[in-house]
């Protein structure tokens, strides 16, 4: 075993642009790069290093007669590479390991257990290698099995998306509205995950109160996973821009293009405003394409709107397309909710064509005063929900639809004031109108027996509840889209 000093001359000595022939040069840049992969484990031994490089043991050790010698002159190389504004010299005159297009999995920690943060990430890897990196992160940290998994776009299952193959490839029926898991409904389905798969454990990809996936570990991770599990759920949403491979693996079948285009223009489907939750879904996920929701919050308060148009498939996709583009310049113009209604209108008739129209509710939220606003052109009325689950109507006048009658109008503005633990819930007919087995249309009522038999009174929780109910009220697929939008009053 060699002595201290032994060690920092064999240490130096790795780390100095010796002299090598051609020959050696290439392996001793083979063992850094092999080394740069896997030492990251704490498992991985010598021998493996060696193998990973194509070398024998021996030649290995005549480069770097200790483990420790070969992490330090990784982490040399690393830091004389960060000091340096020069490009980094070839392989081949410095030993070092020249800048990939991306890290190898294991390699975005380097010198420390744990150095994953998403700008570094995006700028290292590739959007289409984000995921798999993300699994070998924290496979890294947690020193046990991993697999990450994401939701079907319908809510229907977890698809694996990267990770080992030792685990399931789909998952069914965890708590989720579209592609976004309800936190509301994570402990029951932990104790479903439980029964099926007894040696997982979950930790779930947080961001700003959404969970985006789940990370499973074969038993218990050696160190906690909830700073890669935050870290890797903003990587995924921002690569999510820059690649097909997340939005593919959400899908189970193709999707229409009306479909497509619909699903591109929503939003997030959680979100938390200043006084209150948002919640929006949409059903079917691969067919229709003329609902629409959204929401936002600004400095005059969160904006939320839901929208029908006339029509089906991709002219219905494009009015949607059209309509919602006009409520988001005209609100990013400083519109209040009339000039958004007015803006909207015009630009559907500048399409020219009669039978283009649109119906919505657009409203704003403002929690200072506690006080919803809101103008009805033509749609279903909003419904308010107390924490007892009595259901009313929003009481307030009904303009036209967009697109509609004559240009000239006056769109009234409805106020209402929103107790604690009440919930505003905007729908379109596709809910109500929904068939169920008995014949009789879902209605009001199926939405009171919805909203009653919520789990919590949470925006997330009422719009899955609901959306769950109007698929399990009949067998037969759905003909018309079914959307809606929950604000929950904290």
């Amino acid at each position: 075993m060699p002595n201290d000093e032994s060690t920092s001359q064999h240490g130096e000595q790795a780390l100095e642009p010796l002299r090598l022939r051609a020959d050696a040069a290439v392996r001793h840049e083979r063992i850094l790069t092999a080394a740069a992969s896997l030492l990251g484990d704490r498992r991985t031994s010598m021998a493996q290093v060696a193998a990973a490089a194509g070398v024998s043991r021996s030649t290995l050790y005549r480069h770097f007669p200790t483990r420790h010698d070969l992490a330090d002159a990784l982490v040399v190389l690393e830091q004389a590479s960060e000091r340096s504004d020069d490009p980094p010299a070839s392989p081949s005159s410095s030993h070092a390991v020249a800048t990939l297009p991306f890290q190898p999995p294991g390699r975005l920690g380097r010198a420390h257990p744990l150095a994953l943060e998403v700008t570094h990430v995006l700028d290292e890897v590739p959007p289409h290698l984000i995921a798999d990196q993300l699994v070998a992160e924290a496979r890294r940290t947690a020193g046990v099995a991993i697999a990450l998994y994401v939701v079907d776009i319908d809510g229907s299952e977890l698809v694996r998306l990267a990770g080992s193959e030792d685990f399931p490839e789909r998952l069914a029926a965890p708590p989720a509205l579209g592609p976004e898991i309800v936190p509301e409904g994570l402990p029951v389905f932990y104790e479903r995950l439980a029964r099926e798969l007894p040696r997982c454990t979950a930790e779930p990809l947080w961001l700003r109160g959404r969970v985006l996936g789940l990370l499973l570990c074969v038993g218990q991770p050696i160190a906690p996973l909830e700073d890669i599990a935050k870290q890797g759920a903003a990587a995924l949403e921002l690569a999510n821009d820059y690649t097909d491979l997340i939005e593919t693996a959400r899908r189970r079948r193709p999707t229409t293009a009306a479909a497509e285009v619909q699903h591109d223009l929503l939003p997030p489907r959680i979100a938390r405003v200043t006084g209150a939750q948002l919640a929006g879904g949409l059903l079917p996920t691969y067919e229709v394409g003329g609902d629409w929701f959204d929401f936002v919050e600004n400095r005059d308060g969160a904006w939320l709107a839901i929208a029908d148009a006339s029509g089906n498939g991709p002219t219905a996709a494009g009015l949607s397309a059209t309509a919602l583009g006009a409520l988001r310049a005209a609100r990013r113009s400083g519109e209040d909710l009339i000039g958004a209604v007015k803006t909207m209108d015009d630009v559907i008739r500048r399409l020219d064509n009669p039978g283009f129209q649109v119906t919505a509710i657009l409203a704003r939220w403002h929690a200072p005063t506690a006080t919803l606003a809101w103008i009805d052109c033509g749609h279903p009325p909003g419904l308010l929900a107390d924490l007892d689950g009595t259901l009313a109507e929003l009481d307030g006048p009904v303009h036209p639809p967009l697109g509609s009658g004559t240009a000239s109008r006056d769109y009234e503005l409805t106020q209402v004031v929103l107790d604690p633990g009440e919930r505003l819930i905007l729908l379109t007919d596709g809910v109500t109108g929904r068939p169920t087995r008995s014949g009789r249309s879902f209605g009001v009522d199926g939405i009171r027996d919805a909203v009653a038999a919520t789990a919590a009174p949470t925006a997330a929780a009422t719009a899955m509840a609901i959306l769950q109910a109007v698929t399990a009220c009949s067998p037969e697929p759905l003909l018309d889209d079914a959307t809606l939008v929950v604000l929950a009053v904290d």
